[in-house]
């Protein structure tokens, strides 16, 4: 039967119907015809061109180009060499038949890297306009207005609208991927004052949080997607980030979650999705703005973002710099504070070339009181228990860390349609924690210093070609990792005073110093080398079919040292894993898409270890070594539509997830064995964009049914997944009512969900009700106020083995925004 819940939600969707929508307002533009003069602008750079034209930033344009499309149209094959601005325009008016203007003659001068393949026309004028700093604007059916675009907005984003991934991997919009693949805008993460990854993913349907173990599992962003652990399939600008650490929002232009099985796309892993972090990166269009923040639970952060063009170096060459500051404690709970400080610096040369380079860095130090939640018995005791409360010690639990992430991505246009990239990336964090596990009466001190350093280089090519009646989109590249985790960890609770289950007392004090780590120190390097080739073939205007491969070597190296005896436990295993996507796409029209997919992912046995990668020789353990690696598959079928002159994107999917080797046993005395089969069927829907000039508009809606098919454990068989929610519905909505001020609001409801897999505790589900209003005093100065949970609702955020952690309350934040 259906819950009401769900009937009103799919009501709230069904209502915003496609008629209701309309473009924006045209804008009259200064003509200056389709073919402006070059002088005396010919032979400067980019940055120096738009610096003396004076250009007035182009508002909400992204990085790639684009704000709204066109209409729906056909596509066209382009062979469109490199050349000036002004001259590739030329020879795509000839193609399309649009009416092309600038809104001034010197941008013409700017160098574009032109455009090869088979595009529709709003594809094919982004493709050109990539780079150069430039963006256009439709003010007519086929008629656009070139500008100088504003560097502030976020990738390929019209309002909430984001029509493309960052990801080479996944070229052309999204209407055209085969895949569910949700992407929020720096806009959205601006507008919700979303401050750490765990916020932004609030707007992603089917995600649920969990709650770090201080000494034995993983803290920091800790996921489950789709039904499945995603915890280590999240990555930063697409190489993978193993920290076990909060991320914070400062230096993001986007988040791109891609659902399914993702393996060809992020290697192993990946059986629930994979999560990509799209870091800002230098413009040409300077820029600056300082936002500064204070709320309740005293809350206080600043954020500074400034990109500066620096013609004196180069053609091309420019500089940002994202810096943040905060210290905040949490609604409604009493002791934790988190402060952190970061600063991400970058640097790009050959902005509008053919030849780009960006070395970009980013630090980020945390000093937290971490919060270890409340154990299980104080949610079931009757009375309950504060929820507010703390059963560690006040100036005694801490964690300390600090992370470090260097970058330098080169990227070269070989001709048009054929782009060469390389990343090369090190990346380095390390915690230091002790936090208090709630065992009342006792109290557990677990203490853990833990280190994740990673090297990488990717890289990856692309080539739009074309044979005979075909066009072809091709992407291909060789993947070099290598992660190294060193760990230990202990518990103890002599040093710790007893407690109650219902009257902590924080300001206890402990029977001696802070304790040592005496637990036995272990060191996994994990070292892989993986190639991936897809083509996307293009059959006439209508049809689309997508496949490719992805082989991966995964080699493990894992020692533990045993402290009283000196004995050293070596052990090693090497996985091949073979994952593939193939997909058929129809376009009954060139702005909507009909598809039918299949995916599949692969998960070697050291990444099932409670404390990150690491290898056991235990039969009893999830990640022993004789244990080949978990398979997964993934049939989704589904739609997406740009509507309202690609202003608002819907899309529907159906799916089925289904591990087919689940790694299983009946008892903790018994070995795991492969013979588990669970799935996870599922509807999800979702809406994104503009409906009016004024109303902006994200939601999505998830519904699941998970299922233990096969299991050594007949207390699951026929059971649910834990932590997989019947339903989950996000809803954000801004409008701007009179003059400039906007009111924005949304939801977020999540169904129950088992805390585990015999699903013989339950966790209740929670609506929480959020709003915001801006104005912008002038056209430097913004005031926005933000208020969260406005119902005060007391609900179950994340769920742990023996414990959970409280949802924030009520919360309302003021901040100002002020741009130069």
């Amino acid at each position: 039967m259906r819950s009401p819940w769900i009937t009103a939600a799919l009501t709230a969707l069904a209502a915003v119907a496609p008629s209701r929508a309309h473009p924006a307002p045209p804008r009259t533009p200064q003509t200056f015809g389709r073919t402006p003069p070059l002088e005396p602008f010919a032979g400067r750079t980019t940055a120096e061109v738009l610096h003396a034209s004076g250009g007035v930033p182009c508002a909400q344009q992204g990085p790639t180009g684009r704000t709204t499309a066109s209409p729906a149209t056909p596509r066209v094959t382009f062979d469109i060499a490199p050349g000036p601005v002004a001259q590739v325009l030329v020879e795509f008016a000839r193609l399309t038949s649009w009416t092309v203007r600038l809104a001034d003659p010197a941008l013409g001068a700017l160098p574009s890297a032109g455009l090869s393949g088979s595009r529709t026309a709003d594809e094919a004028l982004t493709t050109l306009l990539a780079d150069t700093g430039l963006g256009f604007r439709m003010d007519g059916p086929s008629s656009a207005l070139i500008d100088v675009r504003d560097v502030r907005e976020s990738v390929d984003v019209q309002g909430h609208t984001v029509r493309a991934s960052s990801s080479p991997k996944l070229p052309g919009p999204l209407r055209d991927i085969p895949q569910t693949v949700s992407v929020i805008s720096q806009q959205v993460i601006r507008e919700q004052a979303a401050t750490t990854l765990r916020d932004v993913l609030r707007n992603v349907p089917g995600i649920t949080m969990q709650a770090g173990e201080g000494g034995g599992g993983l803290p920091g962003d800790s996921l489950t997607m789709r039904g499945f652990s995603a915890s280590n399939d999240i990555f930063v600008d697409g190489i993978r980030d193993v920290g076990p650490y909060s991320r914070d929002t400062f230096n993001l232009e986007q988040v791109e979650v891609v659902k399914g099985p993702a393996g060809s796309i992020a290697g192993r892993g990946a059986t629930g999705g994979a999560i990509n972090l799209v870091s800002k990166a230098p413009q040409l269009a300077p820029s600056s703005s300082v936002q500064a923040a204070a709320g309740t639970a005293s809350f206080r952060r600043t954020t500074a973002d400034v990109n500066q063009p620096l013609t004196a170096l180069g053609a091309g060459v420019a500089v940002r710099l994202n810096a943040m500051w905060q210290d905040t404690g949490i609604a409604g709970r009493d002791v934790v504070d988190n402060g952190s400080w970061a600063i991400a610096p970058s640097i790009a040369a050959g902005l509008g070339t053919a030849t780009r380079a960006t070395v970009s860095y980013q630090h980020l130090q945390q000093d937290n009181v971490p919060d270890y939640g409340l154990p299980w018995a104080a949610f079931e005791s009757t009375p309950r228990a504060d929820q507010t409360a703390f059963y560690g010690l006040r100036d005694y639990d801490f964690e300390d860390i600090d992370s470090d992430i260097a970058t330098v991505r080169l990227e070269h246009d070989v001709r048009p349609g054929v782009t060469l990239r390389n990343t090369t990336r090190y990346g380095d964090t390390i915690r230091d924690s002790a936090i208090t596990a709630p065992r009342p009466p006792n109290r557990q001190l677990q203490r853990r210093w833990m280190a994740n350093t990673t090297v990488g280089n990717l890289s990856a090519l692309n080539v739009a070609a074309r044979t005979g009646a075909l066009t072809h989109d091709l992407a291909g590249g060789v993947e070099l990792l290598r992660e190294r985790t060193e760990n230990r960890n202990s518990a103890q609770s002599a040093n710790q005073p007893q407690t109650t289950l219902l009257s902590p007392n924080p300001d206890d004090r402990p029977f001696g110093p802070m304790p040592a780590i005496t637990g036995n120190p272990s060191r996994a390097t994990t070292t892989t080398a993986g190639a991936y080739l897809f083509d996307t073939v293009t059959i006439g205007q209508h049809w689309q079919v997508t496949g490719g491969l992805r082989l991966d070597r995964s080699e493990v190296d894992f020692s533990q040292t045993t402290l009283a005896t000196g004995a050293v436990l070596d052990l090693s295993r090497a996985d091949t894993l073979l994952t593939g996507r193939a997909g058929v796409v129809y376009k009954p029209r060139a702005n909507g898409s009909l598809y039918a997919a299949i995916g599949s992912s692969a998960n070697p046995a050291a990444d099932a270890a409670a404390t990150g990668t690491a290898l056991s020789d235990l039969p009893t353990a999830a990640n022993n070594i004789n244990l080949a690696p978990e398979r997964t598959r993934n049939i989704e079928v589904g739609t997406k539509w740009d509507l309202a002159g690609d202003r608002l994107a819907i899309t529907a999917a159906l799916f089925r997830t289904e591990k087919t080797n689940a790694r299983t046993r009946n008892a903790a005395s018994e070995p795991f064995v492969l013979d588990g089969r669970q799935r996870v069927d599922g509807i999800e829907l979702g809406i994104n964009g503009q409906i009016t000039s004024r109303w902006s508009l994200l939601a999505g809606l998830s519904v699941m049914d998970s299922d233990i098919a096969a299991s050594a454990n007949p207390a699951e068989q026929g059971g649910n997944l834990a932590l997989v929610p019947q339903g989950s519905f996000t809803l954000w909505s801004t409008y701007q009512v009179v003059g400039s001020l906007t009111l924005g609001g949304g939801v977020q409801f999540q169904d129950n969900v088992f805390r585990n897999s015999t699903n013989t505790t339950e966790v209740p589900r929670y609506w929480l009700v959020n709003a915001m209003a801006s104005y912008p005093v002038s056209r430097h100065l913004t005031l926005r106020v933000n208020g969260s949970n406005l119902a005060d609702a007391q609900y179950v955020d994340r769920v742990g083995g023996g414990h959970y952690i409280p949802g924030p309350r009520r919360a309302v934040i003021v901040s100002t925004d002020v741009r130069f």
